[in-house]
């Protein structure tokens, strides 16, 4: 028996969001090796409506053996303040935990017995480069998104004030130094594709450095009785966190240099906007532009995928994988996106799903789907090559090599460790 401690953002329970459902599967992966406990964040700005159905199933049984809640210190508000912090080897959005919560991590490390300790985000580990050596080798840095690439310029509003415009240059040195660090120090970190893996590291990776693909784990082929998209009325979804920027980007350019054209060619045409907690703009844009519902912090998501004849992905930026390409792909319903929008996944344009890049190329794209044959071709060949790469099982043989390899190095080290302390003679 194996046990494992999870630090997540927030309590991932029930699982809304791409995030969550990420956390929860790899929990379930560990959780087939012994108990584990999660500690999480107690002070995330996550959304009243969020909080409060975490709060639901926090009394509830579930997976984890026990719950810790943390607290971080608010980042500081002045530019003075943020270089402060930056150079003391807390890049942004790398947070410092409070002095009571980093105490209870501490103990939970070094003396709780632990054999893995798997962070979600590379924000999440504050301070961890002072544990022993021994417990540095346990612990396991979800990467997921790669932050120091496009995903960057998302985590700061656009100014034209010359000293942000350095401080956010400075600050991304330093976060890729403290990105590399994480991987030269801790026991091994999780990208979600060869893509990332290449971003991360470049060529020659790191051999701590694995590839755990995203999945949607426990929803599988055929589960959930949904009839096929081919007949119903020209009704787009888009489906995603509509505070997360790239989200929130991508479905702007979409209205305002896509969804026109679209328009034009089928008068009838819809779009429904489904995601938690939007932001003021996208509330905005939708309300303005005709043909368009959103669909607000919605329980369930599986009425909109039957009612829509196609989803889209129209990202310009980020990194990970998408996990609504997946879970359009086993709900039967044909993919649309950019080439962004499908990065990191094992698809092709044309067989798996279609590609567009502006107004004209979408409306091609799309016409494709009034041949019966070819709709049911591509949702067939998405959803097979999801089954095969992007299963619950591809993830658990994905992990089953990380944990080894933590074992390996973790008798390696103990090894050494013992030999140095043998007496002489």
């Amino acid at each position: 028996m194996k046990k494992t401690l999870v630090i997540s953002d927030r309590f991932p329970l029930p699982e809304r969001s791409g995030a969550d459902i990420r956390t929860m599967n790899l929990a379930r992966y560990f959780a087939s090796l012994g108990p584990v406990d999660i500690a999480y964040l107690s002070d995330l700005r996550s959304g009243p409506v969020q909080a409060e159905r975490a709060d639901e199933y926090l009394g509830k049984d579930d997976i984890f053996s026990g719950k810790y809640c943390l607290q971080k210190l608010e980042y500081p508000r002045s530019l003075r303040g943020r270089f402060g912090i930056s150079v003391r080897g807390f890049p942004y959005p790398v947070r410092e935990y409070s002095n009571a919560s980093m105490e209870k991590l501490f103990a939970l490390i070094e003396l709780g017995g632990y054999d893995y300790v798997l962070v979600r985000y590379l924000r999440n580990t504050a301070g961890f480069f002072g544990l022993s050596q021994i417990a540095k080798g346990k612990v396991i840095i979800d990467i997921d998104d790669v932050l120091t690439r496009s995903l960057y310029d998302t985590l700061f509003t656009p100014t034209n004030n010359a000293l942000r415009i350095l401080f956010r240059t400075i600050n991304k040195v330093l976060l890729a130094y403290y990105q590399t660090r994480c991987v030269t120090v801790f026991g091994a970190c999780l990208v979600c594709s060869e893509k990332d893996k290449s971003d991360l590291w470049g060529e020659q990776a790191s051999e701590s450095i694995f590839v755990v693909p995203n999945t949607l784990g426990m929803r599988g082929s055929g589960e959930l009785p949904i009839e096929s998209g081919f007949s119903r009325r020209h009704i787009l979804l888009f489906i995603g966190a509509l505070h997360y920027q790239p989200n929130v980007s991508g479905l702007l350019w979409f209205l305002e240099s896509v969804y026109p054209h679209y328009r034009n060619v089928y008068p009838d045409a819809g779009l429904l906007v489904v995601g938690r907690c939007p932001l003021p703009e996208v509330i905005e844009a939708c309300a303005r532009t005709k043909g368009v519902e959103l669909h607000a912090d919605v329980p369930d998501v599986i009425k909109y995928y039957k009612d829509c004849r196609a989803v889209i992905v129209p990202l310009l930026e980020g990194s990970g994988t998408r996990l609504k390409v997946l879970e359009a792909a086993l709900l039967d319903r044909p993919v649309i996106s950019t080439r962004k929008g499908v990065e990191g996944l094992d698809v092709v344009s044309g067989v798996h799903f279609l590609e567009f890049d502006d107004g004209h190329s979408f409306c091609e794209a799309y016409r494709t789907l009034s041949d019966e044959r070819t709709y049911d071709a591509l949702v067939a060949r998405a959803e097979n090559i999801v089954l095969e790469k992007y299963s619950h099982g591809a993830l658990s043989t994905s992990m089953s090599k990380v944990v080894t390899y933590i074992d390996f190095k973790k008798g390696e080290l103990s090894s050494a460790l013992s030999s140095s302390h043998a007496p002489a003679g």
